[in-house]
């Protein structure tokens, strides 16, 4: 679904008709897979098929509403690209899923739903078929979140997200739940939610980002801080944010992932306040700690970003130091930067009724409508970020 938003926002930029037969030919398989309910997850439909079971959201580690998630997202990018209600109609039925799924779901069966993209696809699919539905489930999974007895900091679940002061747990899940919550306020208003992912910014930004605007420092740790004998105590985390300061160089973990979550979360608070720092931060992100995540002729990718690499470490690292094609445990960074880059035109410019604002550098030309209407084109030429001359010209 990545590389499928991928395309389909190339595709916008460029109207290739290689790329457009290149989608229709993959939505019409996408759509034969789709349970006749509004299901689809590959992967479990396939263990089903063979074991007969029917159940859907058991495991905890399970990534159906990721991947839900991101055919959300997908569907209504590839709808603004091209016209085409095919993928969009696919991301309906499996919303529509979700809705009913959701309802009746026990919070303890709900919370199955880790790296929640569908927190942020839930919102785009509201704002693009307007169904006060999707709007409405957008606001239950972030009220459901937390009203468990088994929560986990790993999940951001162990304290409701409006109890919640310090950033925690998996840096990947944890910015994608604060961009989806960011979706999430900037339709409904409700300053409770922008009054925490205050507290969540300036911890990220204050105490557990690098220089680099990388996020997840630790391969693994351990929440909350404390002795116990007992290990539901003291929970595991994967790629973890760790404690305030605690940033190692030689053995950053700072997934690809968890830094384009940072840049989703950064642009989505720029959005809703008009504020610069969030823009700094996503430019931070996307020049050092996303871009680092792919090699220069697009061919190698790196799940992980430290800050330095040493052969002479005593003990090896779960991931490889060196960009590879094929990333064989988990291949979800690369499809990831690649619809990231794909889409950056789209983070560069803002407008307002105050005009045209400018969020990123970079050569390019624009047209578009300011707030009133009237259009504006322009071309900007420069050699940033390797020096600082911008020569912008109105035509």
């Amino acid at each position: 679904y990545k590389t499928l938003e991928a395309v389909a926002s190339l595709y916008a930029s460029t109207k290739n008709p290689k790329l457009n037969e290149m989608m229709d030919k993959a939505i019409v398989v996408i759509g034969k897979s789709q349970r006749e309910d509004g299901y689809i997850y590959t992967k479990a439909m396939i263990e089903q098929r063979k074991t007969g079971s029917n159940n859907q959201f058991q495991d905890r580690l399970s990534f159906e509403s990721y991947n839900i998630g991101h055919l959300m997202t997908a569907g209504c990018i590839h709808y603004r690209a091209t016209g085409k209600t095919t993928l969009l109609n696919i991301a309906k039925k499996a919303t529509d899923y979700l809705y009913n799924f959701y309802k009746s779901a026990s919070p303890t069966l709900a919370r199955n739903a880790i790296c929640p993209s569908h927190y942020m696809g839930v919102v785009e699919m509201y704002r693009t078929t307007n169904d006060p539905r999707y709007l409405e489930l957008a606001n239950h999974l972030i009220a459901i979140k937390g009203k468990i007895d088994d929560g986990t900091d790993d999940n951001q679940d162990r304290i409701p997200f409006l109890k919640q002061t310090k950033a925690m747990g998996h840096a990947v899940r944890a910015n994608y739940l604060y961009a989806g919550v960011a979706d999430l306020y900037a339709e409904t208003g409700k300053d409770s939610l922008l009054n925490t992912l205050n507290l969540m910014w300036d911890d990220v930004n204050q105490h557990k980002m690098y220089i680099t605007g990388g996020c997840g420092s630790l391969y693994d740790g351990t929440s909350p801080d404390g002795t116990s004998y007992n290990p539901a105590d003291v929970q595991k985390i994967h790629q973890a944010f760790g404690r305030d300061f605690q940033l190692p160089n030689f053995t950053a973990h700072n997934e690809t992932c968890a830094n384009i979550g940072n840049v989703l979360w950064n642009w989505r608070m720029l959005q809703i306040t008009g504020d610069a720092k969030y823009a700094d931060v996503m430019e931070l992100a996307l020049h050092n700690s996303v871009l680092s995540g792919i090699s220069l002729d697009g061919k190698n990718f790196l799940y992980t970003n430290p800050l330095a690499q040493s052969n002479d470490l005593p003990f090896k690292q779960r991931w490889s130091k060196d960009r590879v094609p094929y990333i064989g445990l988990s291949n979800c960074c690369p499809p990831n930067v690649v619809r990231t880059i794909a889409e950056v035109s789209d983070y560069a410019y803002s407008v307002s009724d105050k005009g045209l604002w400018f969020n990123l550098y970079g050569g390019n030309n624009l047209t578009t409508k300011l707030a009133d209407g009237s259009k504006i084109s322009l071309s900007e030429e420069t050699n940033y970020p390797w020096d600082g001359n911008i020569k912008i010209s109105v035509k």
